[in-house]
């Protein structure tokens, strides 16, 4: 027993994804309220008394309009920050994932997190100034990117994990995966405006910086490399070299039999989209809430947890019970978390009350599968050896979608501030319901190839020749 439980633990990334992702939540909006309150008093010079009622409950007139003029310079901060640690990572996981096909997996995981590490020490120095800009956050962003950052991270762990299962239970392991990540997500928003009220920004941020220490010394110390001899794979070929990017494209792009090559694109595609549509409203959905109900910091993170309660508990009904017990596969519970984002996105852009925002949230529990069933069906259709590469170019055109879906929704949510605020929740319905459409023509792809093995992948050889790699 004590052997299997270690055996466990050397093949668990979900720890370190788990302290990874509670160390974001933590600092999430306790980050938003310290770029505005660095904004308001510092950047436009407004007292600094007015500026610290931002953000609490039941705000007077004068500090609305205070509030108004703020956000748009505090949403160009945030915005900056997000594109900086989008652009550098998402381009270097192009090279990164085909180079840890052959390299391991580990190297970059650790690589990763000692950039997060190191910028929550960053950010420590930036809050211990008062009379700083938030400009200087930017520092904490370029350590996040030269590091790597988060798009090389989650394609190590996909990798990882698509390294050590098999077909039958990957789908169900990459659901472990997730629901660690919003488990993070849950413990860090309960105590965020707890720390915030024992000890300010400083504890906030001190608080991260145990918390992705520990990540780094679990994967340095705990978690064994998943791909076998990496240092015996014949040529050393560097990071940073363009055969990476060929054999990226060539496994991406190769002639499969069955349609397969059509699925795994469609899906590639859903599951960008996805990422915009989930993702992409992050930064004005608190900003939102704070305008149009006047939300302060605790019932907004009080709500993120309800939120994130539902949504562990809409993952685990979907995968243990839909997906393990009744055998229901990949497209057809996509299909079910689609739907219900959808609903859910119609009622948060016409709600009007705050029982509806709560309403919407609890909505869109189930949509938890959507992320480990498309993540799980890409996996399937390609060989493991080749899972770096395909995992590399999905993170980077999701990442590079959510460049283009930030500044998109800030945008909108600043040129409707005075009319409709909520109008980008519109933005998401429409995009869910393209969503509808790419997984119900997948659905009938794999239907009227009902007789055969829908995740059978041919690989095309230097001379032309196809060779059947599909895992027994």
């Amino acid at each position: 027993m004590v052997e299997v439980s270690l055996k466990w633990l050397k093949r668990c990334t979900e720890i370190p994804v788990l302290l990874l992702f509670f160390s974001f939540m933590v600092s999430d909006s306790v980050n938003t309220n310290f770029i505005i309150y660095r904004t308001c008093y510092v950047t436009l010079d407004f007292e600094e008394s007015a500026c610290a009622k931002l953000g609490t409950s039941n705000p007077d007139n004068d500090t609305q309009a205070l509030e108004k003029t703020v956000e748009p310079y505090a949403n160009v901060v945030m915005m900056t920050q997000s594109l900086l640690t989008q652009i550098f990572p998402a381009f270097l996981c192009l090279f990164i994932g085909p180079w840890s096909d052959k390299r391991g997996r580990k190297p970059v995981l650790t690589c990763t997190l000692i950039g997060y590490t190191l910028a929550s020490i960053a950010q420590i120095v930036v809050a211990s100034f008062p009379s700083w800009s938030p400009w200087y956050l930017l520092s904490v962003s370029v350590t996040i990117t030269l590091f790597g950052g988060f798009s090389p991270f989650l394609m190590a762990v996909l990798c990882y994990i698509t390294d050590i299962t098999s077909e039958k239970e990957r789908g169900f392991r990459i659901g472990v995966f997730e629901t660690m990540l919003v488990v993070g997500m849950l413990l860090g928003s309960l105590c965020s405006s707890y720390v915030f009220a024992f000890g300010g920004y400083l504890a906030v941020f001190g608080l991260v910086t145990v918390c992705d220490l520990l990540a780094l010394l679990y994967v340095i110390f705990v978690v064994t490399e998943s791909v076998a001899n990496p240092n015996d794979e014949g040529e050393d070929v560097p990071v940073f070299a363009f055969k990476h990017i060929a054999d990226m494209l060539r496994t991406t792009f190769s002639p499969r039999e069955n349609y397969v090559r059509c699925v795994l694109l469609l899906t590639i595609v859903i599951l960008t989209l996805y990422i915009l549509g989930s993702t992409s409203d992050s930064s004005v959905f608190y900003l939102f809430l704070r305008f149009k109900f006047q939300w302060s910091l605790e019932r907004y993170t009080l709500y993120k947890s309800l939120k994130d309660l539902f949504w562990i508990v809409g993952i685990y009904f979907g995968l243990a019970v839909l997906h393990r017990l009744l055998k229901i596969g990949e497209t057809p519970l996509m299909l079910l978390g689609f739907s219900t984002y959808f609903v859910s996105e119609l009622i948060q852009g016409f709600a009007n009350a705050n029982w509806q925002i709560y309403l919407a949230g609890g909505i869109r529990c189930v949509s938890g599968v959507i992320s480990p069933m498309a993540r799980s069906l890409i996996s399937k259709l390609v060989p493991k050896e080749d899972s770096g590469k395909i995992f590399s170019i999905s993170v980077t055109v999701e990442s590079l979608t959510g460049m283009v879906g930030s500044p998109l929704y800030t945008f909108i949510y600043n040129a409707t501030i005075d009319t409709n605020p909520g109008a980008f929740n519109f933005l998401t319905a429409g995009i869910f319901c393209l969503e509808i459409v790419l997984v119900i023509t997948v659905i009938i792809i794999q239907k009227a190839l009902l007789n055969v093995h829908p995740y059978r992948a041919l690989s095309v050889n230097v001379d032309g020749s196809e060779e059947d790699v599909r895992d027994s």
